[in-house]
């Protein structure tokens, strides 16, 4: 396994783990999930990367397939 392969394994063990406990306390799916993104949002110091990562959600939030 490539060292870039295993840190993607691993963040994405962390961020289910994350939304599990948020679910754990009662936030349902999509709202643990809205959580993490707005979390992070918020923590992204660059206004560049920020403006980025918002386009780059919003162009998610276009996509109609899943």
């Amino acid at each position: 396994m490539k060292v870039g392969d295993y840190k993607n394994q691993k963040a994405r063990e962390i961020i289910e783990d994350a939304i599990s406990q948020l679910m754990a306390v009662g936030l349902p799916s999509d709202g643990a999930a809205s959580l993490m993104v707005i979390q992070g949002m918020i923590r992204i110091e660059d206004p560049a990367k920020r403006k980025d990562m918002a386009e780059f959600a919003a162009r998610e939030a276009e996509d109609t397939i899943d």
